[in-house]
């Protein structure tokens, strides 16, 4: 019964984590029943919905290896040492790791321990280095900010070319009126 229930395991991880981006792995410490919900309730808002699960680490080591680290055995194994926790889903890592980020600096047993963003494997360093990425929405505001940074200098150019064109013909118009009387009409007298 216990294999059974372990291959059902395994089988919902590797469907949860199936088509994911990346996923962080943290060592939550003696984390209290009240402060795993906060801390859930926090991912699913402030994240997008993302998940936090605690997992054995035969468990992990057999989905993650499946899912992203086959290429990098040795970090897997460094990195599932003592409690672990996984944290994905949602909008993704770099969410994720804000979040996780900013509930080290009030509950600091929490730690991360490595991670994947985009299928490149983290170690420690590089997945807690992914809260201080900007997050989509900024990297659009960004973006967006270059284009019409770009489209309103564009805009300036053609004005002054107009501009400039209309003080010439302006004057122009000006030295051509010295001979006329005050209704536009050429002068005698």
């Amino acid at each position: 019964m216990a294999k059974a229930l372990k291959r059902m395991m395994v089988s919902e991880y590797e469907q949860a984590l199936d088509g994911l981006d990346g996923l962080l792995v943290v060592d939550p410490g003696p984390m209290s029943v009240e402060n795993a919900e906060a801390l859930r309730k926090d991912l699913r808002e402030q994240a997008g919905g993302a998940r936090f699960r605690l997992i054995h680490n035969r468990t992990a080591r057999r989905v993650l290896f499946e899912a992203f680290y086959k290429e990098s055995p040795d970090l897997l194994d460094e990195m599932l040492s003592g409690p672990s926790a996984i944290v994905y889903g949602g909008e993704g890592p770099i969410p994720i790791a804000k979040v996780v980020r900013d509930w080290k600096t009030t509950f600091t047993p929490l730690s991360v321990k490595g991670g994947v963003a985009e299928g490149e494997v983290l170690d420690a360093a590089g997945a807690a280095g992914l809260a201080d990425l900007p997050g989509a929405d900024e990297l659009r505001g960004m973006l967006l900010s270059a284009v019409i940074g770009s489209a309103r200098g564009i805009a300036g150019s053609l004005q002054a070319v107009y501009g400039g064109l209309a003080r010439v013909l302006q004057a122009r118009i000006d030295e051509a009126g010295e001979g006329t009387d005050g209704d536009g009409e050429p002068g005698g007298e």
